[in-house]
């Protein structure tokens, strides 16, 4: 086992059993039950920013982005920016309105707008796609590590799993809320100095970097806009893709659900947005560079970077890096397994059965879901390890219907039966273009659609639908958050 691999597994002990002990024995002391999905809904502007922006820095933006950037250059910053948009929706619209209902779970929240048959066919959906999140953060940890130790893979994977459990496991989400606010210090300050730093040791610093994508014509990957292909395959699809079905994600609602106020969030748009947005500038730099050292281009995508900052950069640099990105992938996996957690105890056993769960309860039951699906991931990536990025891009589709039946619930009208209609028929669609027979008889009869990714797909679907089914409608009810339906409750 290497120095840097042991100073960084010290790190996450400390940092990690440090805070949850604390948070745990305060609570006996006090003699409260943690609230593990939560966290008493105190969390102030601090937490609730800096959780928020690195629940959504996960293994696509630490190595993925390394990944892209080497092959298609900057354009790969569109993932990033993709991502600060969506720190702006859920701070100055979605996060605010769960909040101002009081939900726990998104599946709660369209089950007050729809009813009860919504809520158990979203809970299954909603946990089905964050499992699927679970299994492929499971996955970017063993590789991390992996990377790192030159342990195999399964070794790599139990390991991380241990890790990422233990992150979550003793406190909930305020235990995640306060390791992220170390980690965030951590993080940042490493990949200001690594940035640094490598103008230093890169054969010829940054401006080599540049001079080598002008001079072998390649200047295209130094442009934020890339090609054309690249812009709209790529930069506006992630858009497309992240925005509307992240911002209705148990993943990051969790967050929302848990900050103080409506104000709380509405204010952290001025910390959550930069923080999240500004990590990706470092990958993609990194992946840039290794593509112009043969030393680390010879590697391929997947290595190239990762090597060149193990290689380049001093011990204590690559220890504090290495710490940082272990923190951000830690983070994700972290209020990834709470999500199908919390939505199998609250949406399916606590909905379903007659009595009340106990504050213990509920906490013991979490905790049980929270070690049974980090093990399934973890067993899961022994047999299947599917490219990251594709992956997360299908699996969000599945979300995006959500999006606009949520928005259409909340400040249009309520049906049930035209929202379940949009879901089932947008999630048809979607399963529909996975299978290539299908999608190519679709393109080969429509090939303007040849550039559409499954999320496309499934948000086109469900805005038409939506927008037909919810204006035909004849048994729609007031808007949740509309006048009429305060009128009414007022009038009740």
């Amino acid at each position: 086992m290497n120095t840097v691999l042991v100073l960084v597994l010290i790190y996450n002990a400390v940092v990690i059993g440090g805070i949850g002990w604390y948070l745990s024995h305060r609570d006996k002391m006090l003699g409260n039950v943690t609230d593990m999905a939560t966290g008493g809904r105190d969390a102030s502007i601090a937490m609730f920013s800096v959780t928020l922006a690195i629940t959504y820095l996960g293994s696509a933006h630490v190595y993925g982005l390394m990944e892209m950037s080497f092959g298609m250059g900057a354009v790969a910053l569109w993932f990033c920016f993709a991502h600060t948009i969506l720190m702006c929706v859920i701070c100055l619209g979605t996060g605010q309105w769960v909040r101002k209902l009081g939900c726990a779970t998104i599946p709660q929240l369209q089950g007050d707008m729809y009813g009860k048959q919504m809520r158990n066919l979203t809970a299954c959906v909603s946990g089905m796609v964050v499992f699927g999140l679970v299994s492929l953060e499971t996955q970017a940890l063993g590789i991390a590590l992996s990377a790192t130790s030159g342990w195999s893979l399964p070794v790599s994977v139990i390991v991380g799993a241990i890790i990422g459990l233990a992150y979550v496991t003793m406190g909930g989400i305020k235990q995640t809320m306060w390791v992220n606010l170390v980690n965030a210090v951590v993080m940042y300050g490493s990949i200001i100095i690594a940035g640094i730093y490598l103008a230093f040791v890169l054969p010829e610093g940054w401006d080599g970097v540049k001079n080598f994508y002008i001079e072998n014509d390649m200047e295209f990957k130094l442009s934020l806009f890339g090609t054309p292909d690249l812009l709209f395959g790529f930069g506006i699809a992630t858009i497309f893709a992240v925005v509307f079905s992240q911002s209705v994600n148990q993943q990051g609602m969790a967050a929302a659900m848990s900050a103080r106020d409506e104000k709380t969030i509405r204010r952290s748009i001025w910390i959550a947005a930069p923080i999240n947005g500004l990590f990706g500038v470092f990958p993609v730099l990194v992946g840039l560079a290794a593509a112009t050292i043969p030393e680390f281009a010879e590697l391929g995508p997947k290595l190239a970077g990762a090597t060149l900052v193990v290689k380049l950069l001093p011990t204590w640099l690559v220890v504090m890096l290495q710490a940082g990105f272990l923190g951000a992938l830690l983070s994700t996996y972290a209020m990834t397994v709470l999500a199908p957690a919390t939505i199998f105890t609250k949406d399916i056993i606590q909905a379903n059965r007659k009595g009340e769960m106990t504050a213990l309860q509920e906490k013991k039951t979490i905790q049980f879901m929270i070690i049974t699906f980090g093990v399934i991931g973890a067993v899961l990536t022994f047999f299947n390890q599917p490219a990251i990025v594709p992956a997360i891009n299908w699996l969000f589709a599945w979300l995006a219907p959500l999006f606009f039946i949520t928005i259409a619930g909340l400040f249009w009208k309520r049906s049930a039966s035209a929202a379940i209609t949009v879901l089932l028929t947008a999630w048809a669609c979607n399963l529909a273009w996975t299978i290539r027979p299908v999608k190519e008889l679709i393109v080969e009869a429509i090939p303007a659609t040849a550039p559409l990714m499954n999320a496309h797909i499934t948000a086109i679907v469900a805005l038409t639908f939506t927008v037909v089914l919810f204006a035909l409608a004849k048994d729609s009810k007031p808007a949740r958050l509309g006048r009429q339906y305060k009128l009414a409750q007022q009038a009740a």
